[in-house]
């Protein structure tokens, strides 16, 4: 039998599966990296074991060891006999670095984790599961999960945030309501492109009182506010052209996004427009992997808990809600998508 010339299998034994069964020791390896501090003695000059080793406060030996996997999995590299960060590991990777977001990642793996080891179970349910809930609305219940969510957020999400301002055109609208704000990152880097714009953030009580700290940072306290509460919940003002769901929509199954939709639709003033940035499959449903592995990760105790919709349900759920003028495109090809659409 030939080998199929697209097969990523071919010409290779067991070496494919090994690295997908093992791919959890990589992300590992990488987030103790972050948390001890390598890539960011690095970046400030420690270029060998010794000189890190005496930074981190860690025995030389498990330095090495560590740097030996951050070698392999082309992390860091030698030059001249000393260590350096890969380019994306410098800018992201940094502690001080602007576009720092390695704590989103260590929060992320930390919470995922037990998830994914219990995944079997998740999916098939029954006795033994554990229980389905509603992950979002139980962790903000507590004001310090809040915060490091929220603030893990923020740095996951800023260059992301400003992307959208660079390619969605808010100048043409007067006042937004962002539903599930979250830090309040998108709402920030809008106002600095559009200077007339006023924002609204919806979110829930221990989450808008870190977006307003955000918000303060920023200086933008006079055209960002913040209203408390849960959006299925809560009554839409009526003043607002422009109403978005940024990255809320992938936790809650298709029945309570048209609900969603109806109620945005009932809200909004003739001529204003919905925005939605969320996790997208594609049409033909075969990927990207990164939401196809967020869609797999909402099912919880044999419940579904949420679900990530193709760009073709998106224009389907839009439609049924009464929009017009369905826009689909990336955000982020690998990842997320950027859906709007109008009332008219």
């Amino acid at each position: 039998m030939t080998d199929r010339l697209d097969d990523p299998a071919a010409g290779s034994g067991t070496e494919r599966l090994n690295e997908l069964a093992f791919a959890f020791k990589n992300a590992a390896a990488m987030t103790t990296a972050i948390e001890l501090g390598l890539f960011t003695a690095i970046s400030h000059g420690a270029g060998t074991d010794a000189e890190i080793a005496r930074v981190i406060d860690l025995d030389a030996e498990a330095v090495e060891r560590l740097a030996i996997v951050c070698r392999s999995l082309k992390l860091i590299e030698i030059v001249d006999g000393r260590y350096r960060n890969l380019p994306d590991v410098e800018r992201y990777l940094v502690r001080d670095s602007r576009t720092y977001f390695g704590d989103y990642l260590v929060y992320s793996v930390n919470q995922d984790w037990p998830v994914w080891t219990g995944l079997t179970k998740h999916i098939i349910g029954g006795e033994g599961a554990p229980a389905a809930e509603k992950y979002y609305l139980t962790l903000m219940q507590d004001a310090a999960a809040a915060r490091r969510f929220t603030e893990a957020g923020y740095n996951a999400s800023i260059a992301l945030a400003h992307r959208l301002a660079k390619h969605f055109d808010f100048s043409r609208f007067n006042k937004w309501l962002d539903l599930g704000g979250g830090s309040g990152c998108y709402a920030i880097a809008a106002c600095e492109k559009t200077p007339d714009l006023q924002v609204t953030i919806m979110d829930l009580p221990n989450v808008v009182r870190v977006a307003e700290d955000f918000v303060a940072k920023h200086g933008l306290q006079g055209r960002i506010d913040t209203v408390a509460g849960n959006f299925f919940e809560m009554a839409y003002p009526p003043d607002y052209d422009l109403i978005s769901f940024i990255t809320p929509l992938q936790n809650y199954m298709p029945d309570e996004v048209m609900a969603l939709l109806r109620k945005v639709y009932a809200a909004l003033p003739k001529g204003g427009a919905i925005l939605i940035v969320d996790y997208m499959l594609r049409d033909d449903k075969s990927g990207p992997l990164d939401p196809a592995l967020f869609n797999l990760q909402g099912i919880r105790g044999g419940k579904y808990l949420g679900r990530v919709n193709s760009g073709a349900e998106f224009r389907e759920f839009l439609g049924r809600a009464g929009f017009v003028d369905v826009e689909v495109d990336w955000l982020m090809s690998h990842q997320l998508g950027r859906v709007s659409a109008w009332k008219r």
